[in-house]
């Protein structure tokens, strides 16, 4: 299998302690949960040192989860990038796999722009917020396609999927799905869909090859949602 053999470190990922998660999000509660979804369960937290962070929980018993920690440590686990979120450490004992990421202030794009959380209720991004919003995104996405060796293909690259940090920087996050191509093949053939209706491209269905040119059209459509302020599915389209 491919492995990311240039990298950017600026630290070493950090091994925390399962006991020192349990501590920090007081033992998964749910007034520390910040976002769940098929993947497992999200939880804001402090560690000793005094950072600020996410956590996310994987689903345990689940061949998936155990391969969506893996596709974390083998892509953002292994570079840096202003417009990526970062990886700090991870958990991995028995059954159990956690990930640790620096917290991002202003949660998600697709919270920002639909209000899903009531700290974002009411809060209307500015046409300046939303350009730099695009392109710190794009940023992202091409330091994956161009930048890094192997590539690297998001595969679910979404609203959801764009962090925003405490100065409104995008930060293209979750990469669970991602996959790594060598820069000398045009496309990477996959036995499993990936990624999320609307945003999706439409060969993808047929074909079950993903490329580099399947993410930039999902990031049309994040464009078109950052501009519109819609979603890509909303019912009344249909």
């Amino acid at each position: 299998p491919l492995s990311i053999n240039v990298a950017t470190f600026q630290s070493e990922l950090r091994k925390l302690k399962f006991s020192q998660l349990i501590e920090a999000t007081n033992g998964f509660s749910a007034a520390s949960m910040i976002g769940c979804g098929g993947f497992g369960e999200v939880f804001k937290a402090s560690l000793k040192d005094g950072s600020c962070v996410a956590i996310k929980k994987l689903i345990r018993l689940s061949y998936q989860g155990d391969r969506e920690f893996m596709a974390e440590m083998e892509t953002l686990g292994k570079i840096k990038h202003r417009n990526l979120v970062p990886l700090l450490g991870y958990c991995k004992v028995g059954e159990e796999r956690l990930l640790v990421y620096e917290f991002m202030e202003f949660g998600s794009l697709e919270d920002m722009l639909h209000g899903r959380t009531k700290s974002q209720e009411g809060r209307i991004l500015t046409w300046e917020e939303r350009k730099k919003i695009a392109r710190g995104a794009a940023k992202g996405l091409c330091f994956l396609h161009h930048n890094c060796i192997p590539h690297i293909i998001h595969r679910d690259m979404k609203s959801s999927n764009v962090l925003l940090d405490h100065e409104m920087e995008a930060r293209v996050s979750d990469f669970g799905m991602a996959r790594l191509i060598s820069a000398l093949d045009t496309h990477l053939s996959v036995s499993t869909l990936a990624g999320t209706p609307g945003y999706v491209p439409p060969e993808y269905y047929q074909s079950f090859r993903c490329t580099a040119k399947g993410d930039v059209y999902s990031f049309g459509v994040v464009l078109l949602e950052l501009l519109t302020g819609k979603r890509p599915t909303d019912e009344e389209d249909f």
